[in-house]
């Protein structure tokens, strides 16, 4: 079976490229297969452990390809497995699937009627030729729905959780992400202005993440100045994984300040890295839209807030009530099994690859 992986944002590495990565896991280990990894530049298997993905540069062919050569290349595939932000490029493999992170237009509304109309538009033909859609939440699923005018299947990342969660916590809240401002950014100087308002002596707030945008980083150091924070830039998944399992409390900025009725793909679409802070026993803390809402279950596994004020409050509550920050933390290790990576594994055999 020749199968073809496409991402056209590949070098990113973010969660969407850690999910594309992981089917690509799953599709290198099916018997028999021949892997042909599509992408405008050169993967980089060293950087992608960062992610903890580990997949040898011999297990798959790579060729540089963008939309178009991807639709030239598929009628030699078997299966054509897309990634993208919009509509997919044209597929003519035997089986086509896209994952779509986010639509970030409609597609569906007036002007794309007029394009239609017009015979400008390929979305109605493209769309048509995969048989199906696949996306991260409830929250995607929505709007592709609304955007796309097509149904997609969730099927959520991957997550790992370790054997055997830290039993002793230390007075450290964490927050991961990569380093970016604009659009769906991370809001790290948010976090920042929360922990201005703070009143906990010994606790102190790590920020984890790519470095993206350095003049951003120069930025939050600045804003850090002066406060129990710190910068970790471009940190090794192994440190990073000492930082989960260490780490009381986790928090999390995507979607602030932003519409979220006119610009829900500035939103956190899923956010992988709750689930993490939440398999290794940190209670998560995040603005309350969006994938992260449906993670969280605000006051059971930890807790939603709309302004810094109200998460440097809750933050305050909860370092105060050790009992109920220990009954939040085990409720969100409980929760985060539902992202195993054997149920992924299944989910994808099943619904992506069509070996299950």
């Amino acid at each position: 079976m020749r199968i073809g992986l496409y991402d056209p944002h590949l070098a990113t590495l973010g969660g969407g490229e850690r999910y594309f990565l992981s089917v690509l896991e799953e599709a290198v280990r099916l018997p028999g297969a021949q892997v042909v990894l599509l992408s405008p530049e050169r993967p980089d298997p060293v950087a992608w452990r960062r992610l903890g993905i580990d997949v040898s540069e011999g297990a798959y062919e790579w060729r540089a390809a963008g939309d178009a050569a991807v639709t030239a290349l598929s009628p030699e595939l078997d299966l054509l497995f897309a990634m993208v932000n919009e509509v997919p490029p044209p597929s003519r493999a035997r089986r086509s699937v896209a994952m779509v992170q986010f639509p970030h237009r409609s597609h569906t509304g007036p002007r794309a009627r007029l394009l239609r109309a017009l015979r400008v538009s390929r979305a109605p033909d493209a769309l048509a030729s995969y048989e199906r859609f696949v996306c991260n939440s409830e929250f995607t699923r929505r709007h592709i729905r609304e955007r796309l005018g097509v149904e997609a299947v969730v099927v959520a990342p991957p997550v790992e959780a370790p054997a055997s969660p830290t039993a002793t916590k230390e007075p450290l809240i964490l927050a991961v992400g990569r380093f970016f401002r604009g659009h769906h950014s991370k809001n790290q100087h948010v976090l920042l202005e929360a922990l201005a308002e703070l009143d906990a002596t010994g606790w102190r707030l790590v920020l984890a993440g790519g470095g993206d945008d350095p003049s951003y980083v120069d930025e939050l150091r600045r804003r850090a100045s002066g406060l129990p924070a710190e910068l970790r830039v471009d940190v090794p998944r192994e440190e990073l994984l000492e930082l989960y399992s260490r780490a009381s409390l986790f928090w999390h900025a995507a979607g602030h300040g932003q519409d979220e009725r006119r610009h829900p793909e500035r939103l956190e679409h899923f956010g992988i890295t709750t689930v993490e802070a939440m398999a290794n026993g940190a209670v998560p803390l995040v603005f309350g839209a969006g994938g992260p809402a449906e993670v969280v279950e605000d006051g059971r596994t930890g807790g939603w807030w709309r302004t810094p004020a109200q998460l440097a409050a809750l933050t305050n509550d909860l370092i105060e009530d050790e009992s109920r920050r220990a009954r939040l933390a085990a409720a969100a290790r409980e929760q985060s099994k539902r992202y195993s990576p054997e149920r992924f594994r299944a989910a994808v055999g099943k619904l992506v690859l069509g070996a299950g």
